[in-house]
Formats: structure tokens, sequence, C-alpha cells
């Protein structure tokens, strides 16, 4: 909550609030009240004290609103700051007792710069979560801004964000408000019905958590300047999602900031698109991504040829006269993890040279029998085969000049 020109309450005189909470310190101030970190004496655990102003809310309008307390008080949801209780202070102000929540938040965090797109998706999920739950309760937000997003200082329970100032504005008597020239929300972060004073739904919650993306991508604040400026760059244009952003995110915060309520996503689908991304974003590199680029290239130094030669084929195994001696299978990293396609394009190689191998023995034998049968020898069939490169064609040419010289 903001405003300006206005003076912030002052603190409790007494160190104990409702006999029972000791005031610890101060955490956080703003125009509608402070919020104090305070021990629970009776329950022995630190929590989160918000005291409005008076003009705002007394104990007696948290007393007439005790329907909407109670209804806050049963929402339970990991990245929820729960409410526990309302009470008031010595000079009857309204008092909320929160969860306390020992970290930063998200506007803090931003004034060191732009935040990295797995944090970002990590802590956008869980307030899309958040949202689409209290959603589901018929619940509003209404102040959708980084001050309002906490990041705990430890993540063990998988949680990297928590959505506080829930339901204020149901606790809070809109016509008072009204009177006394404020609009429940921060004024960069309002969607363009809030701006223009219609009524608000859950689209409004979905538009401000598509600003907050937008800041935290970038490190810029889309609306800045006063309430009234701001408000009035949100009717005269809408949000500009830099093209330099990745593709997914520009789709995604887009469609979050579109002008009309019925054009944007609910939080549910929202916090499944960001899910998408957060799996993307933090994904592991696979151990065999450039494998298969690399693969078939030589050792450094190693021309083609020699790695060649120094790999025995099937076919040089069943030439004639020669014994090949026992090679150890190569099992290096590469050839054991060689992709199936590389694998088969190998085994097609090897039962070709095996097919003119055992066709040469074939061609061979023939030649043998005829001639061991005392007729004429025939031409020799070998000389009308095509020529035949490499080692292959060596031996090939070897095995002609022998059958050719050979006696009956």
């Amino acid at each position: 909550m903001s405003a300006t020109g206005r003076t912030p309450a002052a603190a409790p005189d007494a160190g104990r609030i409702a006999d029972r909470y000791r005031l610890l310190k101060r955490v956080g101030s703003g125009g509608m009240a402070e919020v104090f970190r305070a021990h629970d004496e009776l329950l022995g655990r630190d929590v989160a004290l918000k005291v409005f102003r008076r003009e705002f809310a007394s104990a007696d309008d948290l007393r007439r609103q005790k329907g909407e307390v109670r209804l806050l008080a049963n929402l339970s949801h990991p990245s929820l700051v729960t409410l526990f209780d309302t009470t008031s202070d010595d000079e009857g102000r309204g008092v909320l007792v929160l969860e306390f929540v020992d970290g930063t938040d998200a506007g803090a965090r931003l004034k060191e710069g732009p935040l990295p797109e797995p944090d970002v998706a990590a802590l956008a999920v869980d307030v899309a979560r958040a949202l689409a739950y209290i959603h589901g309760r018929g619940v509003v937000h209404r102040d959708i801004a980084p001050a309002n997003i906490l990041l705990p200082s430890a993540t063990s329970s998988g949680v990297h964000a928590k959505l506080t100032d829930l339901g204020i504005a149901r606790l809070i008597d809109d016509a008072r408000i009204t009177s006394t020239g404020f609009v429940i929300g921060t004024a960069s972060y309002l969607s363009p019905e809030q701006a223009a004073g219609r009524p608000v739904g859950p689209p409004s919650d979905v538009y401000s958590l598509g600003l907050v993306l937008l800041e935290c991508l970038t490190g810029t604040r889309e609306f800045p300047g006063s309430g009234v400026e701001s408000a009035v760059a949100r009717l005269s244009r809408d949000p500009d999602v830099p093209d330099t952003l990745d593709a997914e995110w520009r789709r995604l915060i887009r469609s979050m900031v579109a002008r009309e309520p019925d054009h944007r996503p609910t939080a549910a689908v929202v916090a499944e698109e960001l899910a998408g991304l957060l799996a993307r974003d933090t994904a592991p590199a696979s151990a065999d991504e450039g494998l298969e680029r690399t693969l078939l290239l030589p050792s450094p130094g190693e021309a083609p040829e020699a790695q060649e030669a120094r790999e025995p084929t099937a076919a040089t195994s069943l030439l004639p006269g020669t014994r090949p001696e026992p090679v150890a299978p190569r099992t290096t990293a590469a050839t054991s993890r060689m992709p199936r396609p590389l694998r088969g394009v190998r085994r097609g190689i090897l039962g070709i040279l095996l097919a003119c191998a055992a066709l040469v023995v074939v061609v061979i034998g023939i030649a043998l029998g005829s001639m061991a049968g005392g007729g004429q020898p025939s031409p020799d069939p070998v000389k009308s085969y095509p020529a035949v490169g490499g080692t292959l064609g060596d031996h090939l040419k070897q095995l002609e000049h022998d059958v050719s010289n050979s006696g009956p």
C-alpha cells in the first residue's frame, strides 16, 4: 500500500500489544499501516504485526468484518503468508497477526538489478499458484507488487516466494478508502480496470503479476511516476514487452497484460506455463549433447586414412592366406555412446564389405574347380569386375595375379 503526503502511523508506545505480542523491531511502513516483527509470548514464535492507521482500520472495523477475517484465516497455501489472528493496540487501532517470513522481498531484490530467468520463474510460479488458490475461493488480492512478494531466506520447503497483504481490500471499507483519496493497490502495478475505477476480478491480479514479471526480467518499472501519472499511462498505452526477452517469456507476459480482462489467461494457466519455463531453464545439459557432431572426427593430428587403416574389417579377415590378429574391441566413451543411426551406417558398410568378400571367394572356388577338372580354364571372371579401390582393391588385385599364374 502506498500514498503520498501522509505521515506513517506512530509506533505503539507500549512494548507489547494485547499483553501477548512483544514488539522487536519495525520492518516496514506505508501509507495505511506499519509492520513490526514481534514475539508471541503465548505460543513462543515470532510473528508479523500489521498495525493500521486509525482512519483505515480500527478494532471495531475488524470486528465488523469478522466474516472476512475468518475466511482469510482459513486460507492455507505454502505460498501464502498465513493470517493467524486480529487484535488491537492500546489506541484502538486494528492489528493483523501474520506469519513472519525471515528474508527480503522482490522489491528490495530488484534494487540490485534484473533477476535471472530461472529465479523469476521460480518465484513467479509460487505466486501464480497462490493466486489460483485464492481465486478459486472467491478472493481477489488487488495489490500484486514486488513489495508484497516475500522471498524467504531458506527454501528447504521448496517455496521460493510467499504472497502477503492478502485480503486488505476485503477487510477495509471501500467507501472509506475512496473518501480519503486512496486506491487499493500500488499505483505502478494497477490493472487498467483498477486505474479506471471499474470493478475488478481475478484477471486484475494476473495483469499486475505480468507487470511484476516484466520488471523482474528487465530491471525497469514499466509505469513509473506518481499515482496519477502511472494511472494515465496505463489507460493510454499497453506495456512494452521488449523483443530482447526470450520468445516464450514474451508470449506469456503479453497475454497476461492484455488490455481486456477476458483476453488474459487464468492464474492456473499462468502457473502451468511458468512451471514449464522453470523446468526448461533449470534442466541439466545432456551428457550426449554435441556428441553426434564430433563422433566420427579423427583424433588431433591423425589423418582419416590412418584411422581407417588401423581398424581391421571383416572383409580382410576372410581373404585367403590372411590371419588377422585378434584386436580388442574399442570401448571408448564415444563409441559406447554412439547414436543408433550412426551404428546402423557402420553395420551397413560392414555388410557390403562382407558380401564383396564372399563373392570373391565363390569366384575363386569356381575357377580352381574348373581347372582341377582338366578342362581349359575359362576366362578369368575376376577381370570383368569393376575396379575396387582402397585396401580391398589391393587384395583383389593380388588374388587376380595369383589365380592367373597358378598351374593346373
